[in-house]
């Protein structure tokens, strides 16, 4: 055992010359894109796949070479720690490397550094392991379409993005791969370009995005403003927590910020340890309440700025992770190809925003207002997608919508504080929404493309490991014991129910009610979609007679798939010691990466983090309420509606189906207060600025004076010679005279 265990802490390199290496995890995926896209209607299919494939497994093979390197901790050394540009602390279990600065504009300056801990390092192993999955099964799934090589360019940019966004050191060339997801996105949800419905979901997904990404601009203006700031007026007394010489740690700071600017993660981690919440502990430091004092902020607060942007941020972050008011873009994305939608919803775009979240936790801890809102964001989005979920017939919306809701809980727990449980979910999500996005596409390339659960049924004998993989994947999501999703939403709730923020230690309690309710309605609408599709009859609706089981192309990602929705309950497990007892693996091994999240809540008092571990009355009532949300759902799709056959449903119950189906109007209402006001002010700028002002009085007003004018001046160019020589004399006459009076005056 002891061997095994040095082996696994024993890099086959040296950290610090692989660290150099970095950049070839997001470079190996561009290149494929490129040489798909360029080249890859001349290389065939058969080439195109197999370079595609290859080389997002190569990214992957680097990938777990990283994330080995950043756990080096060889038996009697030390673990592999990375040197900070803006403290003498070296961080440690993560390796890093600057490539020099990027680009500065006066005093701003921003480098291009990559680093991996052990956040970034697991969302690396997500990314390009799940991803290859995808690209195996899309091997299969597009064997018919007429350009694969369009398809698996973007779908390696999509990959190289998303690296790039979780691989950088500064939130700039984050923004980099966040843009980079949302175009990937677009090209790939509007694939189908030559459908009006298909390119229009692209594009409302694209224009969506939009609105996010400018928000998450506006927040990153104010924080470098916010980092100027405290660098002007931060005394030494502030850095006294993070470093031994105040002074040598203040200077240290400034090089730091002259060496790699105000936006890198390393220097933000610095100013939130440097930032008390209140001066009774260090009364002459700079504190959230001090006033700035010049600049554009000045007169705000530190503490009120900070909110701000976080605010921004989550608006961003609302647009990639598909959160309210910018959630509406997901199920229409369902527009492009199963193994895309896949990608979007399980390791990719959509968790951007939770790990930036994550990534900056020791901002947020210093805003409980910024932290409740993010939580409440999370909650309303939840429930509401959950409850959409209830009446959509079509398989890949179901998902979609579940999709949403679980997003929504990975919020809520990042809003009250629970990191390393929101991660955790994030990775189990991963792993049995590809596998059941994924058995969506392997239904539909078996059943005729068809999409309608109600017309579908019996497939259970027919698709054989679709219906196993799927089966595993619905109690993974439901919540039953033992599989993944069970152990990481109750870790998640647990913490969301005993973390409290100061001001707001009510709301701990209504949050968690929120998310039983949220669990028994996912219980529900998956077992009604697995019911529908699997169990029973086969419709007499159905597009073919009879269903076929799909190639080991897309059975084996299935199946690899289905066990790690299984497996990966391990990570939830209270397998290693602490000093407080027995800890998740999780969350012991996120811990020097929420390390400062901790130290500065427990120094404020202004949130309060809970280390307990769920009890056996806990996992009882997330077991029940499984139960009775999926007990509910069979028995009314397997026993109640099929005894009612042919009798109507009640008018009640009729217009709220239909209202839900309609998912509550909300694109309706968005129509009408947004679109339109904006369209009809668009025609109307339209009408007078352009075609009025512009058209008619600048250009075609412009161009009737010049007409004009010529015209007139046109009767004074006879071509006569003898004319123009008499009008010269005459103008020299004349001047001749004018000089003459000139000089007798």
């Amino acid at each position: 055992m002891d061997a095994l265990k040095s082996f696994f802490m024993t890099a086959p390199v040296e950290p610090a010359v692989f660290a150099q290496s970095l950049w070839l995890i997001i470079a190996l995926p561009l290149l494929g894109a490129f040489v798909c896209g360029v080249f890859g209607k001349k290389l065939g299919r058969a080439n195109v796949n197999l370079i595609a494939c290859a080389m997002v497994a190569g990214s992957f093979a680097l990938s777990v070479l990283a994330f080995w390197c950043v756990n080096h901790a060889p038996s009697g050394g030390t673990p592999v720690a990375m040197e900070s540009a803006f403290s003498a602390s070296a961080i440690r279990y993560a390796l890093g490397y600057d490539y020099g600065i990027w680009f500065a504009a006066g005093d701003f300056r921003v480098n291009l550094g990559l680093v991996v801990d052990h956040l970034s390092g697991i969302m690396l192993l997500v990314i390009t392991g799940v991803g290859f999955l995808i690209h195996v099964y899309s091997t299969s799934y597009m064997e018919h379409d007429e350009s694969p090589w369009r398809y698996f360019a973007y779908l390696n940019l999509f990959i190289a993005a998303m690296l790039t966004l979780v691989l950088a050191d500064n939130l700039v060339l984050l923004f980099v791969g966040w843009e980079g997801v949302g175009l990937a996105s677009y090209l790939l949800i509007g694939f189908w370009y030559t459908d009006a419905a298909k390119a229009w979901a692209g594009r409302k997904a694209f224009i969506a995005n939009r609105i996010g990404d400018f928000a998450f601009l506006i927040g990153s203006f104010l924080i470098v403003l916010l980092v100027g700031a405290f660098n002007n007026q931060a005394g030494t007394s502030n850095f006294a927590p993070v470093g031994i010489n105040p002074e040598a740690a203040q200077t240290r700071f400034r090089e730091g910020l002259a060496m790699k600017g105000p936006l890198a993660f390393q220097g933000l981690e610095v100013m939130a340890n440097s930032v008390p919440a209140s001066s009774d502990k260090a009364p002459n430091a700079l504190t959230l309440q001090t006033s700035i004092q010049a600049g554009p902020l000045a007169g705000r607060t530190f503490g009120g700025v900070l909110t701000a942007a976080l605010l921004l941020f989550l608006l961003g972050a609302a647009g990639k992770s598909a959160q309210f008011p910018l959630y509406v873009w997901l199920p229409d994305a369902m527009a492009g190809p199963t193994p895309v939608s896949a990608l979007i919803h399980a390791a990719t775009m959509v968790t951007a925003g939770v790990y930036l979240f994550c990534r900056m936790s020791y901002l947020l801890v210093l805003s409980p207002t910024a932290m409740l809102v993010v939580a409440i964001i999370g909650a309303f989005t939840a429930l509401l997608a959950a409850l959409i979920a209830f009446a959509q017939d079509d398989i890949k919306k179901v998902l979609a919508y579940s999709t949403v809701s679980q997003l929504g809980l990975m919020f809520m727990g990042v809003g009250m504080g629970i990191f390393w449980a929101a991660v955790l979910h994030l990775v189990t999500h991963a792993f049995f929404k590809a596998c059941l996005f994924l058995g969506a596409g392997s239904v539909m390339h078996g059943n005729g493309d068809e999409t309608d659960i109600k017309k579908l049924g019996g497939l259970r004998h027919e698709m054989t490991w679709t219906w196993s993989t799927f089966l595993i994947a619905t109690l993974a999501i439901t919540g039953i014991a033992p599989f993944s999703g069970f152990f990481s939403k109750d870790a998640l709730l647990h913490g969301v129910h005993h973390n409290h923020l100061h001001g707001f230690e009510s709301a701990s309690t209504l949050l968690y009610a929120v998310g039983l309710v949220i669990a028994a309605c996912t219980a529900f609408y998956m077992t009604r979609l697995y019911v529908l599709t699997f169990e029973g009859k086969r419709s007499a609706e159905a597009k073919t007679e009879h269903a076929h089981e799909s190639s080991g192309y897309m059975t084996v990602p299935l199946v690899i798939l289905a066990i790690l929705s299984v497996v990966s309950l391990a990570y939830a497990l209270p397998l290693m010691p602490s000093r407080n007892g027995p800890q998740p693996v999780m969350e012991n091994f996120l811990g020097p990466v929420f390390a400062s999240a901790e130290r500065i809540a427990s120094r404020g008092a202004l949130v309060t983090l809970d280390h307990s571990l769920p009890t056996m009355a806990d996992y009882l009532i997330a077991w029940v309420v499984a139960l009775v949300g999926g007990g509910a759902a069979a028995f009314a799709y397997l026993k109640y509606y099929p005894s009612r056959v042919g009798q109507p449903a009640p008018a009640f119950a009729r217009e709220v189906r239909r209202f839900t189906q309609n998912k509550f109007y909300v694109d309706e209402v968005y129509t009408f207060l947004i679109i339109r006001p904006v369209k009809n002010l668009g025609v109307l700028l339209f009408k007078l600025v352009d075609t009025m002002l512009i058209d008619t009085v600048l250009v075609r007003g412009t161009a009737w004076v010049t007409a004009r004018v010529g015209g007139a001046l046109r009767y004074a160019q006879t071509g006569d010679a003898q004319a123009y020589a008499a009008v010269m004399a005459l103008a020299l006459l004349g001047g001749a005279v004018y000089a003459i009076i000139q000089v007798l005056q």
